[in-house]
């Protein structure tokens, strides 16, 4: 699970996480292990050992498919783990922490409970709240506890991705203010003529209970949470927002204005905020100037490929990626876990490369705040997967050439090169022939005269063999970036 959720599960019930996390990790083809590698691994006695595979037991006999089996040789095997079984085991082991519990309560209070009524509802005496109380604040990070201390914006949204996190709202019976926040949200949709999918319902759905619960335990936003928030023009469709906030949540119209701002902030921070509204955002244009440096970059990487894309659609990827400049803080929304950038600048040059351009250009906008930290790697996978959905492979340099041609017939020749089409994100093309200009030539019987790489499969491919050809292939590539990068290097110094 992420590092950074760990303070909330119970320290017995992070270990069970950790053992199943360990069997994840390795893989489903080495599902069993000594207990001594158990142990140096988790770090825990032999004793404390027996209990958590106790409790995994349990758990996987409340988990249809997963099962755990002990040998006498004091070796255990795990069985039918999955990511979405490993997710349900973490939300269930957080659902039932103390740690999670007071957590809700302090920021929250959800069922409006007192700490006496929640210490007896619980079954805790107040020494034991306490004392879980603050171990949990103390172990949550230093410059979250003070940002949270002095900040009720920033106090939402850390709130926000810690429920949203752990599903919180899937395991309650009931919410309250259920009709009030479905109304607003339903609102603001319609306003903001808004499309969301499924995971974005549910974003807007944990980001609007937050604000509705802190809002109704007398949490405020204040002036000093404006530097958490974009600033926002007077325009019609704001005010609009305002106005409905003000009759239904806020006790004043500068308090509406606030709440109108942070759910604004929010939309632009998971970039759902259609283009035409962005022009709500004060200097939106700074956002525009850097975008259209950055169609510039693109379309001198491509040459006259650039006519291959949706300069409409790219354009509006990148107004929605670089609009976050005008939040005033960096706020961490995904890919935290993803800061080795080594596979995609191995398998895809030319885009990686592409992506780190875009980056640099951010980067170096002056108009722009600086990038706050881990959000390099943030934007290097918004500009990356922005160009993997923009841009057709087709249009870069680096394309790889595959004859392919079988001596079964040509309806397995003509299967595999649709086997070759799961690949088609390397920027590959199948050749009719095989000619001087083909890099790869798949079949079943050697070719002494082909030159270049050949690959011989006497058999349907297995997966192991489309990872070899995988791995081929971006080797063919990769030298091909290589050569184009000599040659470019070379014109320039006769140049």
């Amino acid at each position: 699970m992420l590092q950074s959720f760990i303070p909330f599960l119970d320290k017995e019930r992070y270990l069970t996480v950790c053992f199943f996390e360990f069997f994840s990790n390795r893989g489903s083809t080495k599902n069993t292990v000594s207990f001594s590698e158990l142990q140096d691994n988790l770090e825990i006695s032999s004793y404390n050992l027996q209990k958590v595979l106790s409790t995994a037991q349990n758990l996987c006999s409340q988990i249809s498919g997963l099962k755990l089996e002990q040998a006498q040789d004091k070796k255990i095997t795990l069985t039918g783990l999955t990511t979405l079984k490993l997710k349900k085991i973490i939300l269930y082991e957080a659902h039932h922490s103390l740690r999670f519990k007071i957590f809700i309560h302090i920021t929250l209070r959800p069922k409006g409970y007192s700490d006496t009524e929640f210490q007896q509802k619980q079954g805790i005496s107040r020494a034991t709240y306490f004392r879980i109380k603050n171990l949990l604040l103390n172990d949550i990070n230093t410059d979250i506890n003070n940002n949270m201390n002095s900040s009720e914006a920033y106090s939402r949204y850390y709130i926000y991705s810690v429920i949203y996190y752990f599903s919180y709202l899937n395991f309650i019976d009931d919410s309250s203010g259920k009709k009030d926040i479905a109304a607003s949200i339903n609102y603001i949709i319609l306003l903001l003529k808004l499309s969301p999918t499924n995971i974005q319902r549910k974003q807007h759905l944990y980001f609007v209970t937050v604000c509705y619960w802190r809002s109704k335990i007398g949490y405020k936003m204040s002036e000093n949470d404006e530097k958490y928030l974009a600033d926002l023009k007077k325009t019609p469709d704001i005010k609009k927002i305002v106005d409905y906030l003000n009759k239904v949540w806020a006790s004043s119209v500068i308090s509406a204005y606030r709440i109108t701002n942070f759910v604004l902030t929010f939309l632009v921070t998971i970039e759902e905020l259609n283009t035409d509204m962005l022009s709500n955002l004060q200097d939106y244009d700074s956002v525009e100037k850097l975008t259209h440096q950055q169609i510039a970059l693109i379309h001198q990487s491509l040459g006259e490929n650039f006519s291959q894309i949706s300069l409409f659609s790219l354009t509006n990827k990148l107004l929605k990626i670089n609009a976050k400049m005008l939040v005033p803080v960096y706020l961490d929304t995904s890919y935290n876990r993803m800061k080795d950038w080594n596979f995609y600048e191995d398998s895809y040059v030319s885009i990686a490369r592409l992506a780190k351009q875009l980056l640099q250009c951010r980067a170096d906008f002056k108009s722009a705040r600086p990038l706050g930290k881990n959000e390099n790697t943030q934007l290097y996978y918004s500009y990356l997967f922005a160009i993997f959905s923009e841009i057709p492979a087709t249009a870069f340099s680096d394309q790889v050439r595959i004859a392919v041609d079988f001596s079964q017939g040509i309806e397995y020749t003509d299967y595999i090169k649709k086997k070759l089409e799961e690949m088609a994100l390397l920027n590959i093309q199948i050749d009719r022939f095989v000619n001087p200009k083909t890099d790869i030539y798949i079949t079943n019987n050697f070719d002494p005269t082909f030159k270049n790489d050949q690959v011989v499969w006497d058999h349907p491919p297995l997966t192991k063999d489309m990872v070899n050809l995988r791995e081929l292939i971006v080797r063919v590539k990769n030298a091909k970036h290589k050569k184009t990068a000599n040659n470019n290097l070379s014109s320039n110094t006769e140049n």
